[in-house]
């Protein structure tokens, strides 16, 4: 009997290693979880400086808080080449005639110093010249598009903003296009060397983010994972008297929807549909937008002028659909946290899975 059960037990054995050996290591099947179905977000902006800009994705209820001022410039990651400034702390930019960009210091930056036309104040009227497009930055950058024609490409004068946030050094910089990447030089703007450094295109992305201390740092999320980002930054407003009638300014409660990453907004008026009663019926004659990411923008709050302070609009809120088709209501509920303002929430629902 004990001659039988040895074979048998190396037989076992053999069967059993190479079971182990067949069921390698393998990579985990990637699960999509289904949407949230509700959900409530105290958003962490930071407090009552709004040092944050908070990306927010509903369907994982996630939030996701990033400093204003980490970075400078960002970089579009489609087949052009467009590059925004940082409009979350006042950024504008002014292009020279020059395509040297050791040929740009103080001479040139000085006049604009002593105007103040580079500032993002309200009595600066020239102000909407030097800034990126509020609605949709991509459609109108400050900074002309990145020629393959290095000639073309001139050199910026850039005040990094000072919203919210100290002051820092003007710098100068200049756009080039090489094997697909960007190509940035910078400088301070009394420099008479400069940085060079190559950028990488990052698909997954919307933009890379650039810092002139950090290079490239990680700001938003991967473009499929947020919905909008809550944020102090550059808004425009009708204004007679300034140039082409539009007056650019510094606020400090912006919601941004992700119009580049495929998410679409429209606001309901609560004498329309109250927020309990709307439905996945309700849908169909709505139109959304994914063209202006102003659509939330800072009409769910109203006030906050001279003689009145901020409150919120309780007679809106807001569809919202995800990449995913995922189609949320979304009400905020207030601006304050314990009553610190920079902390505002709100509440969702799914109205129709995708």
């Amino acid at each position: 009997m004990n001659r039988l059960k040895l074979p048998m037990l190396g037989f076992t054995a053999l069967v059993l290693a190479v079971g182990m050996i067949s069921c390698g290591p393998k990579e985990d099947p990637i699960v999509e979880l289904p949407p949230a179905e509700e959900g409530f977000i105290e958003i962490n902006g930071g407090g009552a400086t709004f040092p944050n800009m908070v990306f927010v994705n509903l369907r994982k209820e996630e939030q996701l808080a990033v400093g204003r001022k980490k970075w400078d410039l960002a970089f579009h990651t489609g087949s052009d080449f467009k590059v925004l400034i940082n409009g979350t702390t006042g950024a504008l930019a002014y292009e020279t005639t020059s395509s040297d960009i050791n040929t740009v210091g103080e001479a040139l930056a000085a006049p604009l110093r002593t105007s103040g036309e580079l500032e993002l104040t309200f009595t600066n009227l020239r102000s909407i010249l030097y800034a990126d497009n509020a609605q949709n930055p991509l459609s109108n950058p400050v900074i002309k598009p990145v020629s393959a024609t290095d000639g073309e490409n001139k050199v910026y004068i850039l005040n990094r903003g000072s919203s919210g946030t100290e002051a820092r050094p003007w710098k100068k910089i200049r756009l080039l296009r090489k094997d697909g990447k960007y190509v940035l030089q910078h400088a301070d703007i009394t420099a008479t060397t400069f940085t060079s450094v190559e950028i990488t295109k990052n698909p997954n992305l919307n933009l890379v983010y650039f810092s002139f201390e950090e290079g490239v740092v990680s700001v938003e999320p991967e473009k499929q994972n947020w919905d909008f980002v809550w944020t102090a930054g550059t808004s425009v407003i009708p204004f007679g008297q300034a140039v082409n009638g539009t007056l650019a300014y510094f606020f400090q409660d912006l919601v941004y929807h992700n119009i580049y990453g495929g998410v679409s907004v429209v606001q309901v008026l609560e004498s329309d549909i109250a927020y309990d009663n709307f439905t996945e019926q309700n849908i169909a004659s709505l139109t959304l937008n994914s063209d202006n990411r102003l659509t939330i923008g800072s009409s769910w709050r109203g006030g906050g002028g001279p003689n009145s302070a901020p409150s919120i609009r309780i007679d809106r809120y807001y569809i919202l659909k995800d990449v995913n088709g995922n189609h949320y209501k979304v009400r905020f509920l207030s601006l304050t946290k314990d009553g610190e303002r920079g902390r505002p929430s709100f509440e969702y629902a799914l109205v129709k899975a995708g």
